[in-house]
């Protein structure tokens, strides 16, 4: 438990008080109204500094645990398409990107292996390829480069017919 009456509390409320109470009094109050005037600021900085910092939270902080693919998954990737500036932010590529190595992990093929370079782009295309190697927000697709990337994933593996 913190010891409410230290030094570090009282001293500063105490020289704010007679501060201001000094003041008060010095521009033409009377000391009876100098001296209320200086307690309520003494008072005033010593909750002040008797407080708990921001460094010293109250409660935990915890984010709420949520299931990939929930409802707010949707949301929050739909916000992450609608950038600014025309460009989308990196967790929407960084989501296109793991769609992308697990299409092209069925064709034995690994998305960042430079010897596999020319197979992936000759099946998705050089400009799906450079969109989803953007390396830095400088460089993040537009939202067509994006769809259109995965257009090109959609088109490697075809939908299965179940008739």
């Amino acid at each position: 438990m913190r010891r409410l009456w230290t030094g570090s509390r009282l001293a500063p409320a105490i020289i704010v008080g007679l501060l201001a109470g000094g003041a008060v009094w010095y521009f033409g109050a009377s000391p009876w109204w100098a001296a209320p005037v200086g307690i309520v600021a003494a008072a005033g900085v010593f909750v002040w500094r008797a407080l708990p910092h921001i460094e010293d939270p109250v409660w935990p902080s915890r984010l709420p645990e949520t299931a990939v693919g929930a409802r707010d998954d949707v949301q929050l990737l739909g916000w992450a398409i609608a950038g600014r500036r025309g460009r989308v932010q990196p967790r929407a590529v960084d989501r296109v990107r793991h769609l992308a190595a697990q299409r092209l992990e069925r064709h034995r093929l690994d998305l960042d292996a430079a010897s596999d370079r020319d197979r992936v782009v000759a099946l998705i295309g050089e400009p799906a390829y450079l969109t989803l190697h953007a390396s830095n927000v400088a460089t993040m697709p537009s939202q067509r480069e994006l769809l259109a990337c995965l257009d090109a994933l959609d088109r490697l593996d075809p939908p299965v017919r179940r008739d």
